[in-house]
């Protein structure tokens, strides 16, 4: 084949340069694509790519730029960069672009198809050049992938969350949550990325309170030890390409005036936040000059930096955070709710950048198994007027645990790169990629989960996640058995005001009911579309899409049936209250059998360790409420609506024993009383109630 470098089984990986752990790296990754695509020999001559790092850059490309060109004989692909990342780049550019191996490939089961070689035009190429220069993920909130295994290794699964990241062109990352943090953050600068740091964790230090338990970690008090450290942390990664996270919280992701109220003035906690800042620049300047240092404008951090009680040394990137849910506002803490903006004003000196969440977890009502309740169009808004606000510094994004955020860590890893994204474009790019059959119903269907989420505040960004479920379900749980009904759930403040523990249940009852239709539609037809096969797209569906409706249609279904049941407790129908109990029950029950049941082996466990959702814990609550309910109708002989309802009129009229089998156990008995409500009963025993609750079937009949 004439006119074409012709890409094959037998090309030749060649590297020239210095020699660099994350080049080498990389040079496998590519040679491991190229066995997954060239199954067979081609016969057509041997070529070679050679991948050249010259570090005195003679063709003055840009840092983490590449160029490709072609001998004129096509026998020789150059790649060549003036730095690793460009480098690293490029080589993943042939991955991607050549063998055709997907982004997400390995988050997303999306193998490139067998090819004996790829023709490749011989057109010169210059890569683009990023919006933003530091961009990367925060692994945060990980613990589903902390504990999962990917071929007996969590080191691998590790390895694969940095690939993906940098074939979203990505070049930084905080790589994992507290003590997950040291573990990979050599893996990743072995990969090429810049490390930077949690917010609650400056400089990547160790957490005071882990090495001194039986200290007060009050810097007045205990400075020294504080600035060993953060010693130890910048010598242990001074080599590396860090970028510094400077800064003061406390003892956790909260403020330090919580565990230390001599600070009780918004005058003292920025002095004290400012000398800090100072000291750890210094601390960092000493050992490796002119730094590049970020701090983050978080929660409460912002709300000193407009009062004008924050100062910071020359050139430290200042990082503002959005809501948690894609706002540029400040975050809800509790009730506390003052959304004052996170956007840079032109009198606020640079650089600029910012953290942006598309998982968040704040026990309230955000996602975490499932994606961003917000849209692609206001994810756009937001962060492309951050853009407009010269805050293109740096850009680092919440991604959780991957592989249920893949949709949203696509389409920012877009606007990192060129500034702007067409949402109707990406939505098709991204079907087509991945559902090539079924591209129509899944555009309409991913456009319908964001129409289907829940809607529960005052402001656009005000969205429920599945955890709005959840926790609510716990939080009114805890407070209808403890208080009986009559005292309102204080940590459900945010949500309803101050209102009673009546009232909360009707408010949240409300919300659900108006979405609830639109996610039952859309969970059966996903289920039409996604069958059982083993079709590789249908099975995609039922791990991305699918799996993530039916968790919100659970959720809210449990949700709304947990408020209907609210209501018969207080007119003291506890066998209305059981059964509804139990249907809420079994919808939680529903997303447990999906999370638990994988299509594929290779994601046994994945779900093993929600421990933040924590789906089998509000099972768990259920059960308790349901057990209480029959306490209060049922006990203490538990044999009451058994004999009323599930015998005949003859064995219920004849007592000679108070019976004659064991008690059925709540499940049984539930089942079994279910199935009642399908029968009439010729002597009129049906209770009141249960006829009560088959005219309540959905929230349409309200």
């Amino acid at each position: 084949m004439s006119g074409v470098f012709i890409f094959n089984k037998e090309t030749i990986l060649e590297y020239q340069g210095t020699e660099r752990t994350s080049i080498r790296h990389f040079l496998k990754v590519l040679a491991r694509d190229m066995e997954k695509v060239f199954l067979e020999k081609y016969e057509g001559g041997k070529t070679t790519i050679l991948f050249l790092l010259d570090e005195s850059n003679p063709e003055n490309l840009e840092p983490e730029q590449f160029k490709i060109e072609f001998s004129h004989d096509l026998s020789q692909m150059t790649v060549m960069a003036g730095d690793d990342l460009g480098l690293i780049y490029g080589i993943l550019h042939i991955s991607e672009n050549f063998l055709g191996v997907d982004k997400f490939w390995f988050w997303n089961d999306c193998e490139p198809p067998a090819q004996s070689m790829v023709p490749v035009e011989p057109v010169d190429y210059f890569s683009h050049v990023s919006k933003t220069k530091f961009r990367g993920w925060f692994i945060n909130d990980e613990v589903l992938i902390s504990t999962w295994r990917s071929n007996g290794s969590n080191g691998e699964v590790w390895e694969m969350v940095f690939e993906a990241l940098l074939r979203c062109n990505g070049n930084m990352v905080i790589p994992g949550t507290d003590i997950e943090n040291p573990v990979y953050k050599k893996m990743a600068s072995e990969m090429g990325l810049w490390i930077t740091h949690h917010h609650a964790e400056p400089l990547g230090a160790r957490m005071f309170s882990r090495v001194f338990p039986d200290k007060k970690a009050s810097y007045t008090e205990n400075k020294e030890l504080f600035q060993q450290l953060w010693r130890e942390a910048i010598r242990e990664q001074k080599d590396n390409k860090v970028i510094w996270n400077i800064g003061f919280r406390g003892q956790g992701d909260r403020p330090f005036w919580v565990d230390d109220p001599a600070f009780d003035t918004d005058e003292k906690r920025g002095a004290l936040i400012s000398e800090i800042i100072r000291d750890q620049y210094d601390m960092i300047d000493e050992i490796q000059k002119n730094p590049i240092c970020c701090v983050n404008l978080y929660g409460e951090i912002t709300e000193l930096y407009k009062q004008g009680l924050l100062e910071f040394p020359e050139g430290v990137i200042k990082v503002w955070a959005d809501s948690g849910y894609g706002k540029m506002v400040s975050r809800r803490q509790g009730s506390h709710n003052p959304r004052v903006p996170s956007i840079a004003s032109p009198q606020d000196q640079g650089p600029h950048g910012i953290y942006y969440h598309v998982t968040f977890y704040d026990l309230q009502a955000s996602n975490h198994l499932t994606m961003l309740p917000n849209t692609p169009e206001f994810v756009k808004d937001e962060l492309t007027r951050a853009f407009d606000h010269e805050m293109s510094e740096f850009l680092i994004v919440n991604c959780g645990n991957i592989r249920p955020h893949i949709y949203f860590l696509d389409f920012v890893s877009e606007l990192w790169t060129k500034g702007d994204v067409d949402e109707e474009e990406f939505l098709s790019g991204f079907v087509s990629r991945y559902y090539p059959s079924y591209t129509t119903d899944m555009s309409n269907y991913t456009k319908a989960f964001f129409d289907a989420v829940i809607p529960y505040g005052n402001f656009e960004d005000e969205r429920a996640g599945e955890q709005f479920y959840h926790f609510t379900i716990r939080n009114l749980a805890k407070q209808w058995i403890v208080s009986q009904g009559s005292q309102p759930a204080k940590n459900l403040f945010w949500a309803t005001g101050e209102a009673g523990l009546k009232e909360q249940f009707d408010w949240f009852q409300t919300k659900a009911a108006d979405k609830l239709p639109q996610w039952e539609e859309l969970a059966s037809e996903l289920q039409a579309l996604a069958g059982d096969s083993q079709d590789e797209e249908q099975k995609r569906i039922r791990n991305q899409l699918h799996i993530q409706v039916h968790i919100h249609k659970n959720g809210c279904k449990a949700l709304y049936r947990f408020t209907q049941a609210f209501e018969r407790f207080r007119a003291e129908d506890h066998l209305g209250a059981y059964l509804l109990v139990n249907d809420a029950l079994n919808e939680i029950r529903e997303s447990l059998i999906m999370m638990q049941e994988p299509t594929d082996a290779k994601w046994e466990g994945f779900y093993e360790n929600d421990c933040l959702t924590n789906v089998s814990l509000t099972e768990y609550v259920l059960e308790t409420v349901r057990r209480n309910l029959r306490m209060l109708g049922d006990g203490p002989a538990f044999y009451q609506w058994e004999k009323q309802y599930l015998t005949s009129a003859g064995e219920r009229a004849v007592m000679l024993l108070t019976n004659k089998t064991k008690q059925l156990m709540d499940d049984q008995l539930a089942e079994k009383l279910e199935k009642s409500m399908e029968q009439t009963y010729s002597d009129g025993t049906n209770p009141q109630s249960i006829n009560k609750k088959k005219a309540e079937t959905s929230p349409a009949s309200r």
